[in-house]
C-alpha cells in the first residue's frame, strides 16, 4: 500500500463530504431566501395595511372638529398602533404612547415633511438602538395638520436571528439524511465497480464515465500480454540458441581433442602428423568462424554496430571486394562468382555490409555444384538501392523460405558436414538487412537455383 493510500478519502467519505456540503449549503440558502422573500412580503402587507389605517383615521378626524382630534383619537383608537396627532406648525398634539410635553417638535421628521406636500407618506426607519424597524404612516388633514400612525417591527437581521434556531434544527436534520444517503449512494454506486471483471475490461456493463479506464486496461492488458509472448520466445530462442551453440562447437572441439591427444601420446606416425595438424588447423578454423558468427548476432541483438562516421557505403565496390576475398574458396568448389550492375549507396555499417554480402555470396557458393555460378548484381531502382544474388544450386523449397533465416537451420541437414559452414550466415544477413532498415525476399524454384533480394533505403 503506498504511502498517499492514507491521504486518499474513502468514496464513501468524498460522497458524504460533497452531499452533506450541497445538501447545508441548499438549506442555508434556502432558509435566507424564503425569509427574506417572507419578510419582505409581510412588511409591504403590513405596510399597506398601516397606511389604510392612516386613510380611516384622517376621515375619521377630518368628520370631527378639530378642536375635538385629540380626545377622538384617545377615546377611538387603542392598541399595538401608536398615534400621533401633529399640528401644521410641527407641535405634537397627541401622542398614543408618550407624553406630548417632553416631545420635540415634528415639523423636520420626513414622514411629516413628505405628508405635508403629498398629502400622505409611509417611511421606513432603523433603530441602531433598539435594533428594530419603524414603519411611519402620515396622512394631511383637512385642517392642515398630520396624523401619524407608526409600529415597530423587527428588522431583517432580527428577524433572520429569530429563524436561527429552526434552521438549525433542519441542518442537523440534514445531516443525518445524507449521512444515511450517502451510505445507500456508495453501495449503489459501488455495487457494479466491485463485480469488475478485470480480465476482461470490455465485458462489463459499467458507468459510461469508467470505459478510458477500461479501455486503457484493457491495452495495458494485451500489451502485457504481446510482451510475455515475446519474452517467452525471447527465452526458448536463448535456449535454443545456447543448445545449438554448445552442440556445433563440442563437435570441433572432439575432433580437435582428440587427434591432439594422439599426437601427445605419440601414438601418430610421422607422415600423418601433417595431417592430423591440417584437419586440427580446419576444425579450429570452424570454431572460429563460429565464435565470431555467434558474436556478430549478439552485436546485432544489442545493437551494437553504429555507422563508424561514414556517411554512405558504396554497395557496388564493397560487393567486388568481397567476391575478391572469396575467388579462392569459390575457385576450389568450381564455381563462378560474378559482381555485376551499377554503384548504388545505403547509410549504415561498413564493416556490417561487407559481412551480410559475404555470406551471400559465400552461401550460394557452399550449397551449389561444381561449375555453378553465382551473380550478385548491384543497382539502384528510383529511391532504393537494390541486391540480387542469384546461384545455381539446388534451390530452396516455399514452405523452407522463412525458415532459412532461423539460427543454425539447414536445409539439407544431410550435407551440413559436407558443405560446412556455421548455420548463422543467413540469420547475419537478414538482422543486417533490418540494421539497414530494409527488407529481404528469397525466390526461384526447387531445383532450379535461389535469388536473395535485398531492398534498401538509397543515400545521397
Amino acid at each position: 500500500m503506498s504511502p498517499t493510500h492514507f491521504r486518499v478519502k474513502s468514496l464513501a467519505g468524498k460522497i458524504f463530504s460533497s452531499v452533506l456540503v450541497f445538501t447545508l449549503g441548499i438549506i442555508v440558502l434556502l432558509a435566507v431566501a424564503m425569509t427574506t422573500i417572507y419578510y419582505v412580503s409581510y412588511e409591504r402587507d403590513a405596510e399597506a395595511e398601516l397606511a389604510a389605517s392612516a386613510q380611516d383615521a384622517a376621515r375619521y378626524l377630518n368628520a370631527t372638529p378639530s378642536a375635538e382630534n385629540a380626545p377622538a383619537l384617545k377615546s377611538q383608537f387603542s392598541g399595538l398602533t401608536r398615534y400621533t396627532l401633529i399640528a401644521p406648525d410641527g407641535t405634537v398634539l397627541f401622542d398614543s404612547a408618550a407624553d406630548t410635553g417632553t416631545m420635540d417638535n415634528h415639523a423636520d421628521r420626513p414622514e411629516v415633511q413628505e405628508a405635508a406636500e403629498e398629502g400622505e407618506a409611509v417611511t421606513l426607519r432603523y433603530s441602531d438602538t433598539l435594533g428594530t424597524d419603524t414603519v411611519y404612516a402620515a396622512v394631511k388633514l383637512d385642517d392642515g395638520g398630520i396624523v401619524r400612525l407608526s409600529e415597530t417591527r423587527h428588522s431583517l437581521l432580527s428577524f433572520l436571528g429569530d429563524m436561527l434556531v429552526p434552521v438549525l434544527v433542519a441542518l442537523l436534520v440534514a445531516v443525518a439524511l445524507v449521512f444515511v444517503l450517502s451510505k445507500v449512494l456508495t453501495n449503489r454506486i459501488m455495487k457494479p465497480i466491485d463485480a469488475l471483471d478485470f480480465a476482461n475490461p470490455l465485458d462489463n456493463e459499467i458507468y459510461e464515465e469508467m470505459d478510458p479506464l477500461l479501455i486503457r486496461i484493457d491495452e495495458q492488458q494485451r500489451q502485457l500480454k504481446a510482451q510475455n509472448r515475446e519474452l517467452a520466445e525471447a527465452e526458448n530462442m536463448r535456449r535454443d540458441f545456447s543448445s545449438n551453440v554448445s552442440h556445433e562447437m563440442k563437435t570441433p572441439l572432439q575432433v580437435i581433442s582428440g587427434y591432439a591427444e594422439l599426437m601427445k601420446n605419440d601414438m601418430v606416425q610421422p607422415a600423418d602428423r601433417q595431417k592430423f595438424a591440417a584437419l586440427i588447423y580446419d576444425e579450429a578454423q570452424t570454431m572460429r568462424s563460429l565464435i565470431n558468427d555467434v558474436l556478430t548476432l549478439s552485436k546485432l541483438d544489442e545493437s551494437a554496430f553504429d555507422d563508424e562516421g561514414a556517411p554512405a557505403i558504396e554497395l557496388l565496390s564493397v560487393a567486388e571486394r568481397v567476391a575478391g576475398r572469396l575467388s579462392s574458396f569459390a575457385s576450389d568448389q568450381g564455381v563462378e562468382v560474378r559482381v555485376e550492375g551499377a554503384p548504388a549507396c545505403i547509410a549504415g555499417s561498413r564493416t556490417l555490409a561487407e559481412e551480410m554480402l559475404y555470406n551471400l555470396i559465400e552461401n550460394g557458393v557452399r550449397y551449389n555444384h561444381e561449375g555453378g555460378s553465382v551473380v550478385m548484381r548491384v543497382e539502384p531502382e528510383g529511391d532504393e538501392a537494390v541486391v540480387r544474388v542469384s546461384d545455381t544450386g539446388p534451390g530452396i523449397s516455399p514452405d523452407l523460405r522463412d525458415k532459412v533465416f532461423e539460427r543454425f537451420f539447414r536445409v539439407d541437414k544431410s550435407r551440413s558436414k559436407e558443405t560446412g559452414g556455421t548455420g548463422l550466415g543467413l540469420a547475419i544477413v537478414k538482422h543486417a538487412v533490418i540494421y539497414h532498415g530494409g527488407t529481404i525476399a528469397v525466390e526461384g524454384e526447387e531445383g532450379q537455383g535461389t535469388t536473395f533480394i535485398l531492398r534498401f533505403p538509397a543515400a545521397n
